[in-house]
Formats: structure tokens, C-alpha cells, sequence
């Protein structure tokens, strides 16, 4: 997806690999406290990465691995300083289709709580009880097609 200085797509390079993992460090270990041996948990290597650039800098990311022909849904961030600007919703429209795209059979992530109600917006909604992962309250949420469309 690209427009107006937006652009969202998968990593092309190492080099922008590194600049997910920085947004990654910043947002998770620096602003939420993640420890980094569960921010780096070993599955990036087998997962596809997303990288969100605003005016050619990258603002924002994701990642998404496919175990067993789901697509699941993990690291989705936008810099602090960068939102409030909508760039957040774009980028969960660009997963949303692109794992429909890749014939998933289902997709699916684990929120963290507070923001819940942000991703029913989308159509995710909620299964199970809530847990705690990486000292952050967390829920599993599935997609379901039937719902609205997006909004904010």
C-alpha cells in the first residue's frame, strides 16, 4: 500500500530489518518494559516482517508468522511520535488483506488488553480468557470477515 508519503509493504532489505527491530526496541523494551529476550523470541527469522514508511522513514512495523495455515499477527507498533495519525489502522488493513491474500485460514493475534476494543474495530473479537504475557495483560482475538468495516 502506498499514499500520500505512505507506504506499507514487507522488509526488502537487512537493512530495514534492522530498522523494524529498532521500532521494536523502542516501542516494547523502552516504552513498554518488554524484557528483550521475550522481544526477541526467536521466531523472526521464520516470519515475514512489514515495515511502515512515512516519507521513505520507517514509523512503524509488524510481524506475521503462519503456523499451521494461520496467519498469526504480532509486533504491531507505530512510534510514539508518529500516532494519532491513522497510520495504525492502515497498517492493520494491509494485514488484514494481505493474510487473506496468502489463503490463511484463519488470523488471528494476542492483544494486549487495553487496546481490545481498537481491534473489534477491524472485525477481531475476542477468544478466551485473558492472560498475562511478558508482565502485559494480553487476549486472543480472531478475525472474523462478517464484521463492519474498519473505522477509528
Amino acid at each position: 500500500m502506498h499514499q500520500n508519503g505512505l507506504e506499507i509493504r514487507l522488509i526488502k532489505t537487512e537493512e530495514e530489518l534492522k530498522a523494524v527491530f529498532h521500532i521494536r526496541e523502542k516501542v516494547f523494551i523502552q516504552g513498554q518494559g518488554v524484557p528483550r529476550t521475550i522481544e526477541m523470541d526467536g521466531h523472526d527469522e521464520y516470519a515475514e516482517h512489514v515495515i511502515v514508511l512515512c516519507d521513505g522513514e520507517p514509523i512503524g512495523c509488524a510481524r506475521i508468522r503462519y503456523p499451521e495455515n494461520k496467519a498469526k499477527l504480532e509486533r504491531i507498533a507505530i512510534l510514539e511520535e508518529h500516532r494519532g495519525k491513522h497510520y495504525g489502522r492502515k497498517l492493520v488493513e494491509f494485514l488484514i488483506s494481505h493474510c487473506a491474500r496468502q489463503k490463511a485460514q484463519e488470523i488471528y493475534m494476542n492483544s494486549q488488553y487495553h487496546v481490545k476494543d481498537y481491534y473489534k474495530k477491524f472485525g477481531f473479537r475476542e477468544v478466551g480468557p485473558p492472560f498475562i504475557e511478558a508482565n502485559i495483560k494480553h487476549i486472543k482475538m480472531v478475525f472474523e470477515e462478517s464484521a463492519d468495516a474498519p473505522g477509528d
